[in-house]
């Protein structure tokens, strides 16, 4: 839960009695209810938070833009994390309800990534990787979804400005190769290109977003 509470309010009188009533059967007081706001949450699942769905709201007028990376297509993504694994047992258990087709690892990074985002659907495919690349490389080059791209040139800061981490690091995309693989791009200084098999879904080193608000 967040509370937040606004220092411009009006003193509360400590003589004066503050009525309480309901409404919709939830208490409402005169006294400091316009002076606090919270979020709560409500499912204790660790994707991105969705506003009722995963979090409720209490005074507070949303969750804000949680959108990091925005591509020209209207897409926006957020900032990079690493997942944290599902183990097999939890990879078939969920995989279902998050998209993801076979399991196979104890530590299933990929899955973790998925289950973190909410489901394939909200992960980036290989061609939104793809235009990510474009932004973040000096004159904006044109790469395709399964494009291998070289002798490029990358001005620093400009991955961490998007809130990217600085070159070389890879993230991964919501397209499954195999219970042991899936696709990811990675990102050099000077070059970047895909990766589907090996890229085994038990590597820790990759990072993953998320689509954003």
């Amino acid at each position: 839960m967040i509370l937040s509470y606004n220092t411009k309010c009006e003193a509360l009188d400590p003589v004066k009695t503050y009525s309480w009533s309901t409404e919709d059967n939830k208490p409402v007081s005169n006294a400091t209810s316009n002076c606090v706001a919270a979020v709560f949450e409500i499912n204790g699942s660790k994707k991105p938070n969705k506003q009722n769905e995963d979090v409720a709201l209490f005074n507070a007028n949303g969750l804000g833009s949680s959108c990091a990376i925005e591509l020209d297509s209207g897409k926006c993504f957020t900032a990079a994390f690493t997942p944290t694994p599902l183990t097999k047992a939890e990879c078939e258990a969920q995989k279902s309800e998050l998209g993801i087709k076979e399991c196979y690892y104890e530590d299933d990074y990929w899955a973790g990534a998925v289950k973190q985002c909410g489901g394939v659907g909200n992960m980036p495919t290989m061609a939104d990787l793809g235009k990510i690349a474009s932004a973040i490389y000096e004159g904006n080059p044109t790469v395709g979804a399964y494009n291998i791209v070289k002798n490029l040139t990358y001005k620093s800061g400009t991955a961490t400005s998007l809130g990217l981490p600085e070159p070389s690091f890879s993230l991964w995309s919501g397209e499954e190769y195999s219970e042991y693989s899936a696709y990811s791009r990675y990102f050099n200084p000077t070059h970047t290109h895909y990766y589907n098999y090996p890229n085994y879904r038990d590597e820790s080193g990759r990072q993953a977003i998320c689509l954003g608000d």
